[in-house]
């Protein structure tokens, strides 16, 4: 989708002031007759679509917007959170809006210190942040609690911080779902369950999968179903390790018949399964990214929990962008995201929306 024209650019088309384009847009008056024609021939040869949040205010400051977020590869869930952001962006092009990244690898705890550490260097108005680890987080808010700078969170939430706002699935709520799950794809009472993480760089473990074990654990123990849990951790950076570790866990634990991997990469495990033509055992994962998409049509995976990590980001920019000309915030600072289970069978209906 190609950029929408800028007012400034309007302007200069026309040959009248950015003011006199942003008069006309609201219908102020005091504007020739000559000017205000120019000015309608320009918006009628680039198909100018009036933002109706934007105002002259919007033309005399430049606002940074850092996003501190793990790499994002177009089709895995990151990329998909980028797009949202991008496609934000592209809404209020009118406003002038400088938006940079400060990317860190999800799976090193001292790459995200190394990134956090560089954001306030770089001036920002507002941060968006994808809180991968909490102690490192907590420390960035603070900084940028003291600086007067907002931030919002994707993704998930910090206690102890002071968000704008945030937009993330209920963490908590996901692991019960996935406790659901497990238990209507596994067959029969003797059947074990396994639950799988990332291994990472760093002594502390990922935000969301805290919660969402802590959840799955909640639902087995409410349930007093006296079924098994076995977890074991994969490495996403090594597929030749990790592939001996689900071999070497499977031969270990052959009453497992139900894996739930607690992040996007449920693919990993279901394509090492398929390799070795291993049917009997289900998998859930999390997100609708294109090889898990892939792998819901091939039924290696049996279902996946989706968050809309798109409307995350799109909702994140959005909230700042409120927050920075306005001073408006958000009147519930967290919006907890639909927990979309997608299947086979219904997968078509999503692809449209999240698979870019």
């Amino acid at each position: 989708m190609a950029k929408q024209v800028t007012i400034k650019e309007i302007a200069q088309m026309a040959g009248v002031s950015p003011g006199t384009v942003d008069r006309i847009l609201h219908n102020r008056g005091n504007v020739s007759a000559s000017s205000t024609e120019a000015v309608e021939r320009v918006l009628a040869a680039t198909g100018y679509k009036y933002n109706i949040h934007t105002s002259a205010i919007s033309l005399k400051k430049t606002y940074r917007i850092i996003i501190a977020i793990p790499t994002a590869v177009k089709g895995e869930y990151w990329g998909i959170v980028q797009l949202g952001i991008e496609r934000a962006i592209e809404e209020y092009s009118d406003i002038n809006i400088q938006c940079e990244y400060a990317f860190y690898n999800q799976f090193d705890i001292y790459s995200c210190r190394s990134s956090f550490r560089s954001i306030l260097d770089r001036n920002p108005n507002a941060v968006i942040i994808g809180a991968t680890f909490a102690s490192e987080t907590a420390i960035l808010c603070e900084k940028l609690d003291n600086a007067g700078i907002p931030y919002a969170f994707v993704d998930s939430v910090v206690e102890g911080t002071k968000p704008v706002v945030t937009y993330s699935s209920d963490q908590n709520a996901c692991g019960r779902i996935v406790g659901r799950l497990l238990e209507l794809f596994s067959p029969g009472y003797d059947a074990e369950f396994a639950v799988f993480g990332s291994r990472r760089t760093g002594n502390e473990r990922a935000t969301n999968s805290m919660s969402r074990i802590s959840g799955l654990l909640e639902y087995f123990n409410e349930r007093k179903s006296g079924r098994t849990i076995k977890e074991s951790k994969i490495s996403v950076l090594d597929p030749e390790e990790s592939e001996k570790d689900i071999l070497r866990f499977l031969n270990d634990n052959p009453k497992v018949k139900c894996i739930a991997i607690l992040n996007s990469r449920g693919y990993i495990i279901a394509d090492i399964l398929a390799s070795h033509s291993i049917e009997d055992i289900n998998i859930v994962s999390f997100d609708l990214t294109t090889n898990n998409s892939r792998c819901l049509e091939e039924g290696s995976i049996a279902a996946v929990i989706c968050q809309r990590p798109e409307l995350q980001g799109f909702h994140a920019v959005k909230s700042l962008i409120h927050a920075l000309l306005y001073n408006v915030r958000d009147k519930d600072i967290h919006h907890f995201m639909p927990a979309d289970i997608i299947i086979r069978e219904n997968l078509m209906f999503y692809q449209e929306i999240f698979i870019n």
